[in-house]
């Protein structure tokens, strides 16, 4: 009868010669909703996730019905759980934070104003904020209107100053996730945010017209 450590095992990433220091904290933060990235504070997570993504798939389909999905390639590959929309499959309830509506039009501008409209310099809090509203100083009316939907507010109540702290605390929200990196007035974007894209690229794209019907 041969050693039974030399079987194959099903979840042999818990004999991974870094489980211990890192496996822990990586659960925790893949069921709250971080990507992982090849980003240097990330760096020993995602090699980790690399080196056992086909057991740790298995853990996380198995023990929680949540798929290990990899997006982007090479330098700018990442890792994340895929929660299915509103599924968070056995995740429990300590962990089924969903990003608010608000937060996902940030997002689509932000992701808009980088790569569509070029200002691949942008890394500026208040400059993004000034923006915002320099770009769309036209459909102003329009675009507060549907901050205040998404945000279920009368939209009177909507301002400049509330639609700041909106874009604040969406880039709050992207940082959580692994989106983004945000120290103060400073954010640099991460390969995982290309995600929202993958998902909607289709509002991105006619984000201008969404406004205009949306707040209609």
């Amino acid at each position: 009868m041969g050693d039974e450590n030399t079987l194959p095992l099903k979840y042999d990433f818990l004999h991974h010669r870094d489980a211990p220091e890192l496996f822990g904290t990586l659960d925790f933060q893949l069921k709250d909703g971080m990507h992982f990235q090849q980003i240097t504070k990330q760096q020993a997570y995602y090699n980790f996730i690399q080196e056992n993504q086909e057991s740790l798939a298995t853990y996380y389909l198995d023990f929680f019905e949540l798929e290990l999905t990899s997006g982007g390639e090479g330098l700018d590959s990442y890792y994340h759980l895929d929660f299915n929309g509103s599924n968070r499959g056995s995740v429990d309830a300590e962990h089924r934070e969903f990003m608010k509506n608000e937060f996902v039009i940030v997002g689509f501008l932000l992701y808009k104003i980088i790569y569509i409209d070029k200002n691949l310099e942008l890394s500026s809090v208040k400059a993004l904020q000034n923006m915002i509203r320099k770009d769309y100083e036209e459909l102003k009316s329009d675009l507060y209107r549907l901050f205040a939907r998404a945000k279920k507010e009368n939209a009177s109540q909507m301002n400049d100053e509330k639609v700041d702290e909106t874009i604040r605390y969406a880039l709050i929200q992207f940082s959580k996730i692994g989106w983004i990196t945000l120290e103060e007035d400073t954010f640099d974007l991460h390969p995982s945010f290309h995600r929202l894209n993958k998902i909607y690229a289709d509002y991105i794209n006619d984000i201008d017209n969404i406004i205009r019907q949306i707040s209609a």
